[in-house]
C-alpha cells in the first residue's frame, strides 16, 4: 500500500511540475513580452533643396518597458538584371541600438536619407550595390527591379520578465510613400517647410 502512496505523490509532483512549467511558459511567452505596433506607410520628410528623408515609425503598445532594442531595415529587391530571386541586404540607420522605450512611446526609423549616402551592413553584390548608390530617392531604389520592398525588423526585451521578442514591420513598397510627417503612427502633412 505505501509504495502505491509513494507512486501517487510521485505522479501528482511529475504533474505539477509540468503543469506550472506550462503555465509559466505560457505567461512568458504571451503575457511576459514586449509588444509594438508599426506605422502602415513610410513618411517622406521633405527639406529645404529638394532634400528628403524617408522614415517609419513604431510604438510599444505592451504593458511595461522594452529595453535593449535592435533594429535592422532590410531592403530586399527581386528580378536585378534578370535575376530569378530577391536580393536583401541590410542598411544602416539613424537607430541601431536603443537603450529603452517606454510604454505609449514611439520611436521614428530614418529608412533613407537623401543627404548621405548608404551604409550597407550586408552589402549585395557589386552591380547592384552601385545602382543602390546612385539612387536620389527611395523611390528610385524600390524602381530597382521587378519588385522591391522595404521591412524594418526590431528585436527587444520585456522590461520585467527579459522575453525577448523579435517583430518585423509589412514590407512597405514604393506605394506605401507619403510625404509628410508622423503624428503618432499616422502620417500628417510637413508644414515646416
Amino acid at each position: 500500500m505505501e509504495i502505491l502512496a509513494d507512486i501517487g505523490l510521485v505522479a501528482l509532483g511529475a504533474l505539477l511540475g509540468v503543469g506550472s512549467s506550462g503555465a509559466f511558459w505560457w505567461l512568458q511567452s504571451h503575457y511576459w513580452v514586449p509588444k509594438i505596433e508599426f506605422s502602415k506607410e513610410i513618411a517622406e520628410y521633405v527639406l529645404e533643396q529638394e532634400q528628403s528623408f524617408f522614415q517609419c515609425a513604431f510604438e510599444n503598445v505592451g504593458k511595461r518597458d522594452i529595453i535593449d532594442l535592435s533594429i535592422q531595415v532590410r531592403i530586399g529587391i527581386k528580378g536585378y538584371l534578370g535575376a530569378k530571386g530577391w536580393a536583401y541586404h541590410t542598411v544602416s540607420s539613424n537607430a541601431s541600438r536603443v537603450p529603452q522605450l517606454a510604454l505609449s512611446k514611439k520611436r521614428r526609423v530614418r529608412v533613407f536619407d537623401t543627404r548621405e549616402t548608404i551604409e550597407f551592413l550586408d552589402a549585395p553584390s557589386k552591380s547592384l550595390r552601385d545602382a543602390i548608390e546612385k539612387c536620389t530617392s527611395l523611390r528610385d531604389v524600390l524602381q530597382l527591379g521587378e519588385d522591391a520592398a522595404v521591412r524594418v525588423h526590431v528585436f527587444g526585451y520585456d522590461a520585467f520578465s527579459g522575453a525577448r521578442k523579435h517583430f518585423k514591420s509589412c514590407e512597405y513598397r514604393k506605394t506605401d510613400i507619403r510625404k509628410g510627417t508622423f503624428d503618432g503612427l499616422k502620417i500628417v502633412k510637413n508644414t515646416r517647410f
